[in-house]
């Protein structure tokens, strides 16, 4: 067909097909004509007098594209023929399934033209124009169907009226060869006989790599079910490259991500090669790929063996080190290790001694006698508690100067052991909430937890949980108590002498938990009080439940003794669900959500435990984010529970 090709898509979705790098831009151009089964692949970057990018054009020996599928094949979006074949006629993986390589064009210019050249039934060369302009991103035009002079079948794409500030990015050919190495790096090892030219340089990893290891993936996931992959570490000859590429299980590179850690000195790039990374794709998850249980401990394997990777590097570079000090006769260690852990500790000594001399010039110039001590007292320590001083020595000599003057200057303020103490109740009080969705929503406690013998004694533990500012007052005790304490607070015992608590009516319900709090503004003698109702997780809230909170607060409201004026009440009913007549009453227009009842200096309010926990949360967020806290799985909240409330979790 001879005219316009009007492919469907939205505006986001185009929004975020040009929304990558340069780089990636042109790599997404390459795995066009590799996926053509292309063997040989030539971009020039013609430049100018200034040595800036005039036009880019890539060429290809591939099958090109058929004019008798160009609608299929051009015209649709999400609609390739590769997500069917899943391989090229030659057997090689598909890089691109959803169409979309095409407008990686468009990154770098504003006009973009391919011209393809096929062989039709007959054997008859053809080609053909295809032309894309950026202001009709959503129309393409097909253009001038002839017989071709040439004899080879193939596709040119010319990249004009680019955009300058991204391929000003591209002009130093030296950087692109480089990045396009580690790019195309798996997939060039496993198909020697491609070709890929940039200016007429060919691109050959192995002239990057300084050496290159293989490694197999197993682990088992939750369901007990193996979840396999391939690791290939590549270690550069220069730079300070940590990277991971995400592959199938071909080398075909499908997302880049940076390798957090501490690898400094390991200029590197990962290609974890693997089935999962395969269906992230083809369920275009790949975005999202954080949540996905599989990938998550594939990643975690790769991290673990990089560490292994660097801490043997590391342990090589500390020879010489070594070396001088057993030649002084202070070296802390003799003979040969006897065992693998002991090997491993001398390997981490090792390290440590180099970190040492690297980070204190001074030290060496110290006396014999002061070092053999201090490697003496490091050797110890390693021998006493290893991964403790591994982890502290890696954090304090990784610090910047910087950041060492920063830690000295807060050390002058306050005290290492408040900061410890500090963060040590962030990450306690993370580990509990985890903990406590757990007992409330798991399974295994749902219909176990008891609300009073359990539940509540394991919440006065934690009454920050209901906020900061609250104070504990009472639990499990009657309203007559109640207002004894009540009394206490407004320093009113006098009228407590006055009260015949006996014969005072409607006020021998017990509420679980009470909390109070002296408003910080305004007159001393104002307070808040908090009176909570816990069900147990099996409970489903509803108008029993209703009533008797409701209950609480009018034996409050209609007692004379209780103060209004000044006191504020908050009565809390909290479960784990609610039934749809407790959902209506908590979901009323004229007032906040779980809001039921307020009026008299007091308000009763119903809520779910998740939202509780999602706001103690949301108050931690900051400090988690900042101090870097997490709860790696569900066994450190379950642990923290019972090293602390053993006696009140069921068996």
């Amino acid at each position: 067909m001879i005219g316009s090709l009007e492919v469907q898509v939205t505006d986001d979705h185009l929004k975020k097909l040009l929304n990558i790098t340069p780089i990636k831009a042109l790599s997404e151009l390459i795995w066009n004509s590799l996926d053509a089964d292309a063997t040989k692949v030539e971009v020039t970057l013609e430049k100018n007098e200034l040595e800036g990018i005039r036009n880019i054009t890539i060429s290809d020996n591939g099958h090109g594209i058929d004019f008798r599928n160009v609608e299929r094949q051009f015209g649709n979006l999400g609609d390739s023929h590769k997500i069917k074949d899943e391989k090229s006629p030659l057997g090689r993986r598909y890089h691109g399934k959803l169409g979309q390589g095409r407008y990686s064009g468009f990154v770098l210019a504003r006009e973009v033209e391919w011209i393809s050249t096929y062989s039709d039934q007959r054997d008859i060369f053809q080609e053909f124009s295809i032309m894309g302009n950026e202001d009709q991103l959503k129309k393409f035009e097909v253009l001038n169907h002839r017989p071709s002079v040439s004899t080879d079948s193939g596709v040119t794409v010319y990249l004009t009226n680019l955009r300058n500030e991204q391929v000003d990015i591209l002009a130093n050919d030296g950087k692109v060869i480089k990045e396009l190495s580690f790019i195309f790096a798996p997939y060039l090892l496993a198909y020697p006989g491609i070709i890929i030219t940039l200016n007429g340089v060919t691109i050959d990893p192995k002239n990057q790599m300084k050496q290159i290891k293989d490694y197999f993936i197993s682990v088992e996931n939750e369901d007990g079910e193996k979840v396999e992959g391939n690791l290939k570490v590549v270690e550069w000859k220069s730079g300070k490259y940590k990277n991971l590429y995400l592959c199938n299980r071909d080398g075909v590179a499908y997302e880049e991500e940076i390798v957090k850690g501490w690898f400094t000195g390991f200029s590197h790039t990962g290609y974890l090669m693997s089935d999962v990374v395969e269906q992230l794709l083809t369920q275009n998850n790949i975005a999202v790929r954080d949540l996905n249980p599989d990938y998550v401990l594939l990643r975690e394997e790769v991290y673990r063996i990089l560490k292994e990777i660097y801490r043997e590097k590391q342990a090589l570079e500390a020879i010489d080190e070594v070396k001088r000090m057993k030649e002084e006769n202070i070296y802390p260690y003799s003979g040969q290790p006897e065992s693998v852990i002991e090997k491993a500790e001398r390997q981490v000594f090792d390290i440590c001694a180099v970190k040492v001399n690297e980070l204190l010039p001074e030290f060496r110039k110290a006396s014999k006698e002061s070092r053999q001590f201090t490697y003496r007292l490091l050797k110890e320590s390693l021998q006493a508690n290893p991964n403790n001083l591994k982890l502290i020595l890696k954090e304090v000599l990784n610090l910047s100067i910087n950041q060492q003057d920063e830690l000295a200057k807060i050390l002058e303020k306050t005290s290492l052991d408040a900061m410890i103490n500090t963060t040590k109740i962030i990450s306690d009080r993370l580990a509990f909430l985890n903990g406590l969705e757990q007992i409330l929503y798991g399974k295994d406690f749902e219909k176990r937890l008891k609300e009073r013998s359990q539940l509540h004694k394991i919440l006065l533990g934690e009454l920050w949980l209901f906020g900061e500012h609250y104070s504990y007052g009472y639990d499990d005790i009657a309203l007559k108590t109640v207002l004894k304490e009540h009394l206490k607070v407004l320093e009113r015992e006098e009228l407590a002498e006055e009260i015949d608590f006996k014969n005072l009516q409607g006020l021998n319900d017990i509420p679980d938990i009470g909390l109070y709090k002296q408003i910080p503004m305004g007159p001393h003698d104002c307070f808040e009080n908090l009176v909570i109702e816990l069900k147990r997780p099996s409970c489903v809230l509803g108008s029993k439940e209703l009533t008797q909170i409701e209950e609480y607060a009018f034996a409050i409201a209609e007692s004379k003794y209780f103060d209004k004026e000044k006191t504020k009440w908050t009565l809390y009913l909290l479960g784990t669900k609610m039934d749809n007549h407790a959902r209506r009453k908590a979901s009323q227009q004229d007032r906040s959500p779980g809001l039921i009842y307020s009026g008299n200096n007091i308000q009763v309010w119903v809520k779910e435990w998740n939202q509780i926990i999602q706001e103690a949360k949301g108050r931690h967020r900051f400090l988690q984010e900042r101090l870097e806290l997490e709860v790696r799985d569900n066994s450190e909240g379950m642990d923290y529970l019972r090293k602390k409330y053993s006696e009140y979790l069921p068996d």
